[in-house]
């Protein structure tokens, strides 16, 4: 379970769900969360699944929290890049940027294998920035990507007069800013331990995203 309702009270949504697995006699319950959850994040969604896993803990059941690093279509991270053929963006940090089929194929060996796994665990690939992306971009295009930094403020300001809600163009400059800090830059090694292999890179993700446009 996992609230994709940004405007909610996610907290109370997550708590009541929890009650209601309780309630209905659920022995264990696995819960969506985000890789570095904490109370203190200076990112937003981390500490709500912080909070979320602190009613886990008091709920009574056992619970695992698979922290997932980041992932998603590229233009979530990079902007409309195939149309500039640049990535402008605020500046940035390593972000664990990770394949979905990865992160399905390892909670699918966390719900059925025979290891048990308490509380949070971290399932994020290596983390890469945009200029790496870039690079990546430019050797899958076989042209120039460029990377540009934009202005936090001018970023934002861009974002609202595309028609961007104020509450995405926020997170999503807050992921730049924690990202900066390297809050995300230490993945874990769990993930290619469930895998039995390394987790797909950026450039992996990139081609497999390309020959689906």
């Amino acid at each position: 379970m996992s609230s994709g309702d940004l405007s909610a009270d996610v907290a109370g949504q997550h708590r009541r769900a929890i009650e209601a697995a309780v309630a209905a006699g659920a022995r264990r319950i696995l819960y969506t969360s985000q890789q570095n959850a904490a109370a203190d994040s200076p990112y937003a969604p981390a500490a709500l699944h912080a909070a979320t896993e602190a009613a886990l803990a008091e709920s009574g059941v056992a619970w695992t929290a698979l922290r997932n690093g980041f992932f998603g279509g590229l233009d979530q991270l990079l902007g409309p890049w195939a149309r500039t053929d640049t990535i402008a963006q605020p500046a940035d940090g390593p972000i664990p940027w990770t394949d979905r089929s990865d992160l399905a194929e390892a909670a699918a060996v966390v719900l059925a294998g025979e290891r048990t796994f308490d509380g949070p665990v971290t399932l994020a690939a290596p983390p890469a920035t945009l200029d790496d992306f870039a690079s990546a971009l430019t050797e899958a295009t076989g042209h120039p990507v460029e990377r540009v930094v934009v202005d936090d403020a001018q970023w934002r300001a861009d974002q609202l007069a595309a028609g961007v809600p104020e509450v995405v163009a926020d997170m999503t400059l807050a992921l730049f800013k924690t990202a900066r800090s390297g809050y995300f830059a230490d993945p874990g090694t769990l993930l290619e331990e469930l895998l039995g292999r390394e987790p797909r890179s950026i450039t992996q993700q990139i081609m497999a995203q390309l020959t689906m446009r």
